[in-house]
């Protein structure tokens, strides 16, 4: 029909992709059709080709027609890391946050692309316009994607025959569509069978963004009540500072619950924490996924899809990130600077030849002092050494005592990551082994020790595999402590 565009929004997981078809006209948004194509094997540099035609042959089996596509990430693959910032223009934010992105994860800056949401409490379209509404300080919520992973979305889409426009996160997707619920501080919930996704926000902009692993067995009802206790660990966890009961948390039911899920947590979690359907932000639109239990799969995929249309952009965006875009120069800019750069460099080499000259005198007649004194300076080393040495034997402060405090505040209460072994020599050279269930909660765990002023040289050794049946990963870390009074 003329006048119609056709968008296409895909969540991908490790279990597969779903699909949903949208068509705009008139600004009227319509839900056309919806799917879910389950992986056979694991989606890598190998497999993608087979499974973007796989893909292809879907949607083409299933009547899906558009090719342009928002693709939507599981918050696993996402690290995130909330950072406070002063009240800038979206252009000087992003520098800012170019520089901190560097050092605020573990995995080297070069492996991942960086994007964030938030900074203000102005609007999206304020804050992609530029103007700071307030003269605080504010919350931003920096995201970080491995790179390797866009390049597979890329490759997958291409071969699926799609014009990729966006790369989000699904949960910032929901995120999206429940922010309009009126409330200051609000939560989120996205349920599937085999994990959900918990997020926070303020004002409509994301401060949290967890991926928890669920159990497959046991009964509709037993998932329920896992889902509440999980979800009343996670408030507690939650950053937003001041937040008082009742407490707003927005469900969506993905795993086939109809109403069961809502309704149940309703019942679970009690008055103190009122949960409503994350749905009425999508038929408030317009839309709606009929009462079937196999559309509830669709939900993600909707939201990513809505991302998609208008002029604003999602939340965050990976294919094409604010944080690290470098801005092409004209070749006269270029010239020009190079001009002023070479003029200040034969001024400056100018002026260290004097100072070098002038530092090259002292050094000399440093040297002849200290071989002069080299006897007096050994004999003074040693009875330092020695007092030392001699002070560790009656202090009464249980130095190793402190490394292990610092340790287990690093690890989390929730029982995801673990540690089996430690090393640790009487100079603070140390390392710990353990296994974890959930790779995010690795990368924490090293991100603390590192933020940790008595760590240093924190290093990741190895994190790989346990097996080929088990889901757990192995890792080991290397460190140095400084003990008291140490220098």
């Amino acid at each position: 029909m003329v006048g119609m565009r056709h968008i296409l929004g895909l969540a991908i997981d490790d279990a597969g992709v779903v699909a949903t078809e949208l068509s705009v006209q008139s600004g009227r948004v319509e839900l056309r059709r919806t799917g879910e194509l389950l992986w056979e094997q694991e989606l890598t540099a190998d497999s993608v080709k087979p499974l973007g035609l796989r893909l292809r042959h879907f949607l083409r089996e299933q009547g899906f027609s558009a090719k342009r596509a928002v693709v939507g990430l599981a918050a696993k693959w996402v690290l995130t890391k909330e950072i406070e910032t002063p009240p800038a223009s979206a252009e000087v934010l992003a520098g800012m946050l170019s520089i901190q992105a560097e050092r605020a994860f573990s995995l080297d800056a070069e492996e991942l692309i960086f994007d964030y949401c938030g900074g203000t409490p102005t609007t999206d379209r304020n804050r992609e316009s530029g103007k700071a509404g307030a003269s605080e300080k504010s919350q931003v919520l920096l995201l970080a994607a491995r790179r390797q992973v866009i390049g597979l979305i890329r490759e997958l889409t291409e071969a699926a025959g799609l014009q990729l426009q966006a790369v989000t996160v699904s949960a910032l997707a929901c995120s999206r569509v429940s922010s309009g619920s009126g409330a200051a501080c609000s939560y989120g919930l996205y349920a599937r069978p085999t994990y959900c996704e918990f997020w926070a926000q303020t004002e409509g902009s994301p401060r949290l963004i967890k991926h928890v692993p669920m159990s497959r067995n046991g009964t509709p009802d037993g998932y329920v009540d896992l889902l509440g206790s999980t979800v009343e660990r996670l408030l507690l966890l939650s950053p937003i500072a001041g937040q008082r009961p009742p407490y707003q948390i927005a469900a969506y039911d993905a795993c086939g619950l109809p109403e069961r899920m809502v309704d149940g947590l309703g019942r679970r979690l009690g008055d103190q924490i009122k949960v409503s359907d994350g749905c009425s932000g999508l038929r408030s639109r317009g839309l709606s996924l009929g009462d079937r239990p196999e559309t509830g799969r669709a939900l993600a995929a909707t939201a990513v899809a809505l991302t998609g249309i208008g002029t604003d952009r999602p939340l965050v965006d990976f294919l094409n990130p604010r944080v690290g875009a470098k801005k092409a120069a004209s070749h006269t800019q270029a010239i020009t600077w190079g001009a002023v750069l070479a003029g200040a460099g034969v001024l400056a080499l100018g002026i260290l030849l004097l100072v070098w000259h002038g530092y090259s005198r002292d050094i000399t007649a440093d040297k002849a002092w200290l071989k002069t004194n080299d006897t007096q300076i050994a004999a003074a080393q040693e009875a330092v050494d020695r007092y030392t040495y001699a002070g560790s034997w009656d202090s009464r402060d249980p130095q190793f005592l402190e490394c292990l405090r610092g340790l287990t505040a690093a690890f989390p209460q929730e029982p995801s990551i673990w540690a089996s072994s430690l090393a640790l020599n009487e100079n603070g050279t140390g390392s710990i082994v353990g296994k974890t269930s959930n790779e995010q909660s690795f990368h924490e765990v090293l991100d603390q020790l590192k933020q940790t002023p008595e760590f240093s040289d924190v290093k990741m050794i190895h994190l790989r595999d346990v097996g080929r049946d088990s889901r757990e990963k192995e890792f080991a870390i290397s460190f140095k402590f400084k003990f008291q009074g140490a220098k």
